[in-house]
């Protein structure tokens, strides 16, 4: 195996095409020019797994071989899995816990939120925390997250809610004692009270039907930036806005903007996050 690693030819553009046409055919992904090399990191590891030749056998083991499901699946988790951490982004934080979640608590007794492309649950994780913080201030409140991937490797990672040093930058001393055990060898594991209370599924967006309906809120951060223009407005306007109630919000990355994408929802000036309303 060790002498195979130094037979594989480089990712050619031909097959680099090939495979990013694969990759817009199951996820709608769109891998720009950029990714080749990206894409090339990610699906060396497979090829060495199977014993292939290099990435032209790999594509045609993808399209052709029996049994090819289950490699297309370790397929879609390589080139989808993202890094992040927990209150990666903070401004969004910041805006739900000071004006959307007392607004929602204002009129709703159960707020229900939606995580799409949760990747390894960082993110899930930190919506739970903030959203049973803001419960304390709200009595007889509660709230319900769905977290959804379409990998199947990183939803198995945020079941298990283990996690390094590195997912630890943006949070302080007293949120890591509170909500998260030291196992001692490096790495901590969110306590058990918190993560009963996250549902987490795998899901491809655009591909199936949304997990359930009837959401007060959905985060989608990030996600969108993989998209052409016209597969962002569908998803806007044809799926986040049909599952939303009236007056629910959508938050988005910051590089990420629905100005000329949606006329289904308006811009929220909130502590310079990307903050939609429904209109």
């Amino acid at each position: 195996m060790i002498g195979l690693s130094t037979c594989i030819e480089p990712l050619s553009r031909d097959t680099f095409d090939r495979l990013r046409r694969l990759i817009y055919e199951k996820t709608n992904i769109n891998m720009r020019d950029s990714k080749h090399i990206l894409v090339s990191n990610r699906l060396r590891k497979r090829i060495l797994a199977l014993g292939l030749s290099g990435y032209e056998e790999y594509y045609r083991y993808l399209t052709e071989a029996e049994g090819r499901e289950e490699e297309l699946v370790r397929f879609i988790d390589a080139v989808s899995t993202n890094e992040t951490y927990f209150f990666r982004e903070m401004n969004h934080f910041t805006a739900l816990r000071e004006t959307i979640l007392p607004e929602l608590f204002r009129y709703k007794k159960l707020i229900r939120l939606w995580c799409a492309g949760c990747s390894t649950g960082e993110e899930a994780y930190t919506l739970r925390i903030v959203l049973d913080e803001a419960k304390e201030a709200h009595a007889e409140r509660e709230a319900q997250i769905v977290a959804t991937d379409i990998s199947t490797e990183v939803i198995e990672k945020a079941r298990r809610g283990v996690y390094q040093e590195r997912s630890f930058r943006c949070t302080t001393p007293q949120i890591r004692q509170r909500y998260f055990e030291d196992l001692g060898d490096g790495s901590f594991q969110v306590k058990e009270a918190l993560k009963s209370r996250l549902d987490f599924r795998v899901h491809n967006l655009l591909k199936e039907q949304p997990p359930e309906r009837h959401f007060d809120l959905v985060f989608c951060r990030n996600v969108m930036i993989y998209f052409d223009k016209q597969i962002q407005k569908r998803l806007v306007d044809e799926y986040f806005a049909e599952v939303l109630d009236a007056r629910g919000y959508l938050c988005i990355g910051h590089s990420e903007s629905l100005t000329g994408t949606s006329e289904k929802f308006h811009y929220l000036r909130e502590h310079k996050a990307p903050v939609y309303q429904k209109a």
